[in-house]
C-alpha cells in the first residue's frame, strides 16, 4: 500500500514522454562574453545574450566605426553554455550597421566565425559602394554546418573587420541602432 501511494505521489513530478522531448528539443544556452580584443571594442563596449527561444544570440558592439582611409577589427569569444548530451552549431550569422559612403568610396566587412581549436565554421566577406547612406545587412550561410565538440568546452570565436576606403567623410559601423543588434548567430541544434 506505500509502495502504491508513494508512485501515486511521485507520478505528478516526473514527465510524460511529451513533455521530455518538448523540453529537450529546447536545450537552455548561457553565454559568458570570455574576451573582447581589438580597436572595434574597447572594453566594455560589446554584450552577448541569448534569444528566448534559444534559437539564436546576439552580440551588440557600441563603439565599431570607422572612418575612410582606415580599418578596425573586433576578436570576440564567446563561452557557450549547453547541456549535457547536446551540441549546436551556427548555420547563418547576420551582421548589421550603418554606412555614409561617398561616391566613389567603398566600405567592406568581413566576418569569421569558429570554434575554438577548429576551422572556421562562417567566413563572409561583403562590400557597400558609395554613393550610400543607410543601414546595411549581410547574411552568411554555412555551407555545411561544423557543430561544436561533444562534451567539451570549445569557445566560439567570433571576427568582425570594418574596412573604408575614400575620404574620411565616408564611414561605416557594425553598431547597435534603433534596438537593432550588431550581430544575430542562429543555432542549429542536434544530439550527441
Amino acid at each position: 500500500m506505500a509502495a502504491v501511494v508513494g508512485m501515486a505521489l511521485l507520478a505528478p513530478l516526473v514527465p510524460s514522454a511529451a513533455q521530455a522531448t518538448a523540453r529537450l528539443a529546447t536545450p537552455y544556452v548561457t553565454l559568458h562574453i570570455e574576451s573582447v580584443n581589438g580597436s572595434g571594442c574597447p572594453n566594455g563596449s560589446s554584450v552577448g545574450t541569448s534569444v528566448p527561444d534559444d534559437t539564436a544570440f546576439t552580440v551588440s558592439f557600441s563603439q565599431f566605426r570607422v572612418n575612410g582611409g582606415n580599418y578596425k577589427s573586433c576578436v570576440v569569444s564567446i563561452n557557450v553554455a549547453v547541456p549535457a548530451g547536446w551540441t549546436y552549431a551556427v548555420y547563418q550569422v547576420n551582421n548589421r550597421g550603418y554606412g555614409v559612403l561617398d561616391a566613389g568610396a567603398s566600405g567592406r566587412i568581413i566576418m569569421n566565425s569558429w570554434f575554438t581549436g577548429f576551422p572556421w565554421t562562417l567566413r563572409a566577406d561583403q562590400t557597400f559602394r558609395g554613393p550610400y547612406d543607410d543601414f546595411w545587412q549581410t547574411t552568411s550561410n554555412a555551407g555545411s554546418l561544423t557543430y561544436a565538440p561533444c562534451g567539451a568546452s570549445a569557445n566560439l570565436t567570433l571576427n568582425n573587420t570594418l574596412r573604408v576606403a575614400g575620404p574620411s567623410t565616408s564611414s561605416m559601423e557594425l553598431f547597435a541602432q534603433d534596438l537593432r543588434v550588431s550581430t544575430i548567430f542562429h543555432l542549429q541544434w542536434r544530439q550527441c
